[in-house]
């Protein structure tokens, strides 16, 4: 497995600039985790997923290298926590302005988009407080495993800030608007139990379990039809603003690439000799 604190690219313009800028603030930084069969690998939140389709890691001897393809990515914090935002040091925070905008450009709004639209799940794990863009982060996974200990907040308006991330716009469509503005505005935390019963975490863990269960989660998903899995992705992800018209002809896209796929034809064959299929992800 790669050491993670050795890691020092590469990145994305804007990743390293947005990282340093969250580092002094976090209570642990953002890890990402994926798998690809039997291969694990692990990359910091600098450069972790760049381009869409793979992970760039470092080896057990320090080699650089590229992990292609991968098939399931877990996202944790990297301490006890997950974590809790941007340095709000008056210094450091004053100082974005007139720059803020450019920086969330080049910096939190690529990360958020390559977890959507990664066509492999993303599993997010949650141990501790998911705060401010922390929150943006645990809510771009497919799926969240919360322990008990966790708790998420949109902590931007304590501060006079706009939430970020995509925080709004992802929320809202989970929870509703009207709780989605208490979150915000009231600054009203969602606790990790409260997480699991509003459905935002799909499980909920003892204290310290969030990150074995969704590792075990992202391992069970890596041995699956990633074809699949990535068209449901792309329909979950237009759902919110297509039209039932719009959602039909996807369907009829998606339905063609998951029928073209090797492991649509394994599924197949596993179900009419009734054995478990041996899905290889292509």
């Amino acid at each position: 497995m790669a050491d993670i604190n050795a890691y020092e690219g590469p990145a994305e313009a804007g990743f390293g600039d947005y990282v340093a800028l969250l580092k002094p603030r976090v209570m642990s930084l953002v890890v990402f985790t994926a798998f690809v069969g039997a291969v694990t690998a692990q990359a910091s939140l600098h450069g972790a997923l760049s381009p869409l389709r793979s992970v760039y890691v470092r080896d057990p001897d320090g080699n650089l290298i590229e992990l292609s393809e991968p098939q399931a990515v877990v996202i944790a914090g990297a301490g006890r926590g997950f974590c809790s935002g941007a340095d709000l040091d008056p210094d450091t925070i004053l100082a974005r302005r007139g720059k803020v905008g450019r920086q969330m450009t080049a910096g939190i709004n690529p990360i958020v988009r390559l977890l959507r639209e990664i066509p492999v799940p993303v599993v997010a794990a949650v141990n501790g407080p998911a705060a401010g863009v922390g929150f943006s982060l645990a809510l771009a996974a497919d799926l969240l495993v919360a322990g008990r200990c966790a708790s998420f907040a949109l902590t931007f308006a304590r501060i006079g800030a706009s939430p970020d991330g995509g925080a709004i716009h992802m929320l809202a469509r989970r929870i509703g608007e009207a709780r989605t503005a208490q979150v915000a505005m009231l600054g009203q935390a969602i606790g990790g139990a409260e997480a699991h019963a509003l459905g935002l975490a799909c499980e909920l863990a003892e204290e310290g379990g969030a990150v074995p269960a969704a590792m075990a989660l992202a391992r069970r998903l890596a041995q699956g039809p990633t074809v699949s899995y990535a068209m449901i992705k792309r329909q979950i992800l237009a759902a919110g603003g297509a039209s039932l018209d719009d959602a039909l002809r996807l369907e009829t896209l998606c339905q063609d690439t998951a029928f073209n796929s090797a492991d649509f034809e394994e599924g197949v064959r596993a179900f009419t000799e009734r054995r478990k299929p041996v899905f290889a992800g292509r």
